[in-house]
C-alpha cells in the first residue's frame, strides 16, 4: 500500500512545485502589465533592462516639441485650469468626450462636467495637489448630451506660470478598459490562465499525453473535450519554423535529465498567432520504461510584443550616428551603443566598466560636467575628444540626468552628436567671408583706382605731343610714366580677378613664349639649390585662345606650388607639346573631349602627395601647408582658370617622388595676336560730344585730349546735368561719353533717361568694374569702356560708333529741299501722303508720337517702290529725328481721312 501512495505523493509534490512556478510566472506577468501601464501613463521615466550586453536604459522623457506636437493630436483629453477649476484651455479630445464645442469649454467650470458622486472627489483633489506634484484619480464625467457617464482617469499636475497657480490635466477614457477587466475578471473566474498536461516520453522519441487541464479554450482556441480527443491537434498548430526546433529541444533536453523551457508561435483557434511558453519537467520510470513528466504552457504573446518594442528601440538607438552612452554618478560606464562604437572605435566590450574621464584623458572637463549634471540634471556643451586611433574630433555633448523608479538609482545618459565637419565648413565659410569683404573692399578701390589711373593715362599720352622735341632722357622718363600707369592697371584687373572675377581678354596665344617669361622670373627668384629645366618647342606648338594675365597666373601658381615641395634640393621641370585626344583619350577625364590640345607638364621631385589627399588638392582653401604659408586657393585658381578655357588638369602623385600637373588647353587654328605698332589716331569732325562723369580730373583730361583731335566737348557731372544738356543740344550732340557710377542720378538711370528722348542716341558707356559691362548692355548700349582707357582707345571706338551710324545714313539717298519753310524742306506733301492707306499712316503718327524710329522704319519700308522718293524722305526726317514733321503730314484730320 505504502509503495502505491510514494508515486501519488511524489507527483503530488511535483504539482505542488508547479503551482509555486506557475504563481511566479503570474506574479511576472503583473509586474510586466503594471511596468506598461506605468510607461503609457507617463509615471515612468526610463527603463532598465537587462540584457546579455549589460544593462540598456531607454529614455521616455521627450523635448517639449514633441508634447506640443503630440497635445492636438493625442487620444486623451488634455485641459489646463485654474485652481479655482474654470477651464483655460483644452484639446478638442476632451471637446469630443464632453459633447460639448470647443469654443464653448474655454472658460466654463470643469466641475459641471463631473458625475455628481464625483464631484466632492474632484473638488478635494484641487485642493490637495502640490506644486510639481502628480494626482491620479478615476471618476466619472457627464457628456453635455444623453447625460452619458464617461468613466475617465483623471491626472493632475500643480505648476505655475509668472507665479500663477495652474493645473494640467490629461483625460483618459477608460470605458474600453473597463469593459476588458471585467470581461477579464470573468474569464480568470470562470477558466484557468494556463493549461497542465501529464505526457510520456517514449524510448522511440514518440510523445504521449495523458490528461489535459485548465484553460485550452482561451489558450488554444480549443475546447478541452477537442484537445482531449486529438492530443496531435496542439502540435499541428505549432508553426512550422518552430515546430521541429521545439520538439528536438524538448526530447534533448528530458533525456538528458533536464527540465526545461520552450517559447513557440502557435495558430490559435481564432486564426491569429500566439506566443506560447511550455515549462516542463520529467523523470524515468522504469515500470513504464519511458520518462513521465507534467508540462505547463502559458501565452507569452503581451510580454513578446513587449520585447519587441524594446527591441526595436534599441536598434534605433544602435542604428543612430550619435554616440549614446549612460554612466553612473561614479563615471563608470554602463552601455555603449553601436554609434559609440563607430565614432570611438571602442566596442562595448572593451568599455564597459571604464571611467569616461580615463577614456578621454579629461578628468577635470568630465568631473565638472557630472558635477553639474547631477546638480543641474542636464549638461551641455562642445568639447574636443579623441578616438582610439588617436583621431581629433569635436563632439557636441548633452548630459541628462536619469533616475531609474524601480531600483531608486541615477545615472546619467549621454548624446555625443560629431560636429568635427561642421566645424570644419564653418571655419571655411568665415574665410569665404572674409574673402568676400576682402573681395567688395577690392572692388570699391580698384573702381577708385581705376578713376585715378585714367587720367594719368591719358596725359602720359597728351604731354609727349603737347612737347614733341624732349631729349631721350626726358622721353624715356614719359615711357616709364605709362608703362608705371600699365602695370597699375593690370594690377586691378588682376584684383577684380580674384574678388569678383572678370572677362579675359582672349587672344590668340603662342603659349611658348609665355612660358619663357614665366621660366624666366622663376629662375630669376627661386631657391638655387632648385634646378629648373624646361623643354618648350616654342614654333612647333599650335596655337591657342586665352587670357594671357590668366595664363601667366597658372603657370606661376604651379612652378611655386612645386617649388614649395621640394624641402631643400630638387628639380623643377616645365615642358610642352601638341597632342591629340581620341574619343578613348578623352576618357581620362569627364571635361576632356576628343581634339588637339597643347599640353604643359609641371614635375617637381618632391615630397609627393598623399593618396588620400589627392581628391581634394583643388577644393578652395584646402592646403597641407603650415598656417600663414598658404591659403589654399593656388591650385583652385588653376582649375578654375583653366576649365573657362575649356581645358582640363591631370595630376598624378608619388610620396616621396613627386607631382606632376599635366595642363591641357585646346588649341585652334589662326595668327598669334600681335599688338599693333603705334599708328597716328583718328581725329574727329568736329563732333559735339557730351562727357559725363563725377571725376573733375577725368573731364578735363578727357575734354583736352578730344579737342586736341578735333572734337568739340561739352560737361556733365551727373545725371541730371547731362539730361539737361541733352534736352538743350540734342541736334548737335553726336555721341555721349556716359560714367556707369555717378551721385543723383546713376548711369542706367541717364541712359534710359536720354533713349527716352532719342531712342537712337549714341552712348559709349565707361566704368571701372567690368561687372557694370552688363548693366550697360542691358541698357541697349552697344559700346563699353573699361577705365582707365587710353586716348587711343577712346579715339577708337569713338570712330567705330560714328562709322556705324554713318554706315546706316548711307543706305538712305536723302532728298534735299528747294524751299524754306520747314515743311517744305523735303519733297513732301499732304496730298502726296494722302494716296497712301489710312490705316499705315494712322501707325506712322502713333509711332511718330510715342519716338518709336525702330516701328517708324518698319512702317516705311512697307511704301510701294513706286513711291521710293517719298520713302527715302520720310527716312531722312526719322534719322534726323524729326517725328514731330511726320505727325504733322500723317494727322488724318488733317488731310480729311478717316480711319475705317
Amino acid at each position: 500500500m505504502k509503495d502505491s501512495q510514494a508515486p501519488i505523493e511524489k507527483l503530488r509534490q511535483e504539482v505542488e512545485t508547479l503551482q509555486q512556478q506557475l504563481a511566479e510566472v503570474q506574479e511576472r506577468l503583473n509586474v510586466t502589465e503594471e511596468t506598461l501601464q506605468a510607461i503609457c501613463s507617463g509615471e515612468v521615466d526610463a527603463v532598465v533592462v537587462s540584457t546579455q550586453q549589460g544593462e540598456r536604459v531607454f529614455t521616455l522623457q521627450g523635448a517639449d516639441y514633441v508634447y506640443q506636437c503630440l497635445v492636438e493630436q493625442m487620444g486623451e483629453g488634455a485641459a489646463t485650469v485654474s485652481s479655482e477649476g474654470l477651464i483655460l484651455y483644452c484639446n478638442k479630445r476632451l471637446s469630443e468626450l464632453l459633447d460639448f464645442s470647443l469654443k464653448n469649454l474655454i472658460g466654463s467650470s470643469l466641475e459641471t462636467f463631473i458625475a455628481p458622486k464625483d464631484r466632492k472627489a474632484f473638488l478635494q483633489l484641487l485642493q490637495e495637489v502640490q506644486e510639481k506634484e502628480t494626482l491620479t484619480r478615476e471618476l466619472s464625467l457627464i457628456a453635455a448630451t444623453g447625460n452619458k457617464e464617461v468613466p475617465v482617469k483623471l491626472s493632475l499636475k500643480q505648476f505655475k506660470i509668472d507665479q500663477l497657480l495652474v493645473n494640467s490635466i490629461i483625460i483618459t477614457d477608460i470605458t474600453e478598459s473597463k469593459i476588458k477587466e471585467a470581461a477579464k475578471l470573468s474569464q480568470i473566474l470562470n477558466s484557468a490562465i494556463a493549461v497542465i498536461n501529464n505526457f510520456r516520453l517514449l524510448t522511440d522519441g514518440t510523445f504521449k499525453i495523458d490528461s489535459w487541464i485548465g484553460g485550452t479554450q482561451q489558450l488554444f482556441g480549443y475546447s478541452l473535450e477537442a484537445v482531449q480527443a486529438d492530443s496531435s491537434l496542439i502540435t499541428a498548430n505549432i508553426l512550422p519554423e518552430d515546430r521541429e526546433k521545439a520538439l528536438v529541444s524538448l526530447v534533448q533536453n528530458i533525456k538528458g535529465g533536464r527540465s526545461g523551457i520552450v517559447e513557440y508561435r502557435f495558430l490559435h483557434g481564432d486564426r491569429t498567432i500566439r506566443w506560447l511558453s511550455s515549462n516542463y519537467v520529467a523523470e524515468w520510470d522504469r515500470e513504464q520504461d519511458c520518462w513521465v513528466g507534467i508540462e505547463i504552457i502559458t501565452d507569452i504573446t503581451q510580454r513578446k510584443e513587449t520585447e519587441q518594442k524594446i527591441a526595436e528601440q534599441a536598434a534605433l538607438i544602435d542604428l543612430t550616428t550619435d554616440a549614446i552612452f549612460v554612466h553612473d554618478l561614479d563615471d563608470q560606464i554602463l552601455f555603449w551603443n553601436k554609434g559609440a562604437e563607430r565614432l570611438y572605435g571602442w566596442t562595448a566590450t572593451e568599455i564597459i566598466g571604464q571611467k569616461t574621464k580615463t577614456l578621454f584623458n579629461q578628468p577635470i572637463a568630465h568631473t565638472k560636467a557630472i558635477k553639474t549634471t547631477s546638480e543641474q540634471g542636464i549638461w551641455q556643451s562642445e568639447i574636443k575628444q579623441s578616438t582610439k586611433a588617436g583621431n581629433n574630433i569635436i563632439v557636441e555633448s548633452r548630459k541628462i540626468l536619469v533616475e531609474n523608479h524601480f531600483l531608486k538609482l541615477k545615472s546619467i545618459l549621454v548624446i555625443n552628436t560629431d560636429i568635427t565637419e561642421k566645424k570644419q565648413l564653418e571655419k571655411q565659410f568665415y574665410h569665404a567671408q572674409r574673402l568676400e569683404s576682402l573681395g567688395t573692399l577690392a572692388s570699391g578701390i580698384a573702381h577708385d583706382f581705376n578713376n585715378i589711373l585714367t587720367p594719368i593715362l591719358s596725359v602720359t599720352q597728351m604731354l609727349p605731343l603737347k612737347f614733341p622735341n624732349l631729349d631721350d632722357k626726358t622721353e624715356r622718363l614719359f615711357t616709364i610714366l605709362s608703362s608705371s600707369a600699365r602695370r597699375g592697371a593690370d594690377l586691378v584687373k588682376q584684383i577684380l580677378l580674384f574678388s569678383r572675377g572678370t572677362e579675359g581678354n582672349y587672344v590668340i596665344l603662342q603659349l611658348g613664349d609665355l612660358l619663357l617669361e614665366v621660366i624666366g622670373i622663376t629662375k630669376q627668384t627661386f631657391p638655387k639649390s632648385i634646378a629648373i629645366s624646361a623643354e618648350i618647342p616654342t614654333k612647333e606648338l599650335w596655337r591657342i585662345s586665352a587670357d594671357s594675365t590668366q595664363m601667366h597666373q597658372v603657370f606661376m601658381n604651379l612652378m611655386i606650388n612645386a617649388r614649395d615641395a621640394i624641402p631643400d634640393e630638387g628639380t623643377l621641370t616645365i615642358c610642352a607639346e601638341n597632342r591629340l585626344l581620341g574619343k578613348h583619350d578623352a576618357l581620362i577625364n569627364l571635361e576632356a573631349k576628343a581634339g588637339s590640345y597643347v599640353v604643359v607638364t609641371v614635375s617637381d621631385t618632391g615630397s609627393g602627395i598623399p593618396p588620400e589627399l589627392l581628391n581634394r588638392i583643388f577644393d578652395p582653401f584646402f592646403t597641407t601647408k603650415e598656417i600663414g604659408k598658404g591659403t589654399g586657393l593656388g591650385l583652385s585658381t588653376v582649375a578654375g582658370i583653366v576649365k573657362t578655357h575649356g581645358g582640363f588638369v591631370k595630376v598624378d602623385s608619388e610620396l616621396g617622388k613627386g607631382t606632376e600637373f599635366n595642363i591641357f588647353l585646346p588649341a585652334i587654328e589662326g595668327e598669334v595676336s600681335v599688338i599693333p605698332r603705334e599708328k597716328l589716331l583718328p581725329r574727329g569732325k568736329g563732333e559735339l560730344i557730351l562727357i559725363v562723369d563725377d571725376e573733375t580730373s577725368i573731364q578735363e583730361v578727357t575734354q583736352t585730349s578730344l579737342e586736341n583731335y578735333n572734337y568739340r566737348t561739352i560737361l556733365a557731372s551727373d545725371g541730371i546735368e547731362a539730361f539737361a544738356l541733352y534736352t538743350e543740344n540734342q541736334q548737335e550732340i553726336s555721341v555721349v561719353l556716359m560714367d556707369m557710377m555717378m551721385p543723383n542720378l546713376d548711369g542706367v538711370t541717364t541712359i534710359e533717361t536720354l533713349q527716352k528722348i532719342n531712342p537712337l542716341v549714341k552712348i559709349i558707356a565707361t566704368s571701372g568694374l567690368i561687372k557694370n559691362r552688363k548693366l550697360a548692355l542691358d541698357a541697349d548700349v552697344k559700346k563699353f569702356l573699361l577705365k582707365p582707357y587710353t586716348i587711343g582707345e577712346l579715339l577708337q571706338m569713338l570712330t567705330e560708333i560714328l562709322s556705324l551710324y554713318e554706315d546706316k545714313l548711307d543706305d538712305i539717298s536723302p532728298i534735299t529741299s528747294q524751299y524754306p519753310s520747314p515743311l517744305a524742306r523735303v519733297e513732301l506733301s499732304r496730298d502726296a501722303l494722302a494716296t497712301m492707306p489710312p490705316e499705315l499712316l494712322q501707325q506712322m503718327y502713333e509711332a511718330a508720337y510715342y519716338c518709336d524710329a525702330d516701328v517708324l522704319l518698319e512702317l516705311i519700308e512697307q511704301i510701294p517702290s513706286s513711291q521710293a522718293t517719298i520713302a527715302n524722305a520720310l527716312k531722312d526726317l526719322v534719322l534726323n529725328f524729326k517725328t514731330d514733321i511726320i505727325m504733322e503730314l500723317t494727322d488724318l484730320s488733317k488731310l480729311g481721312l478717316k480711319n475705317d
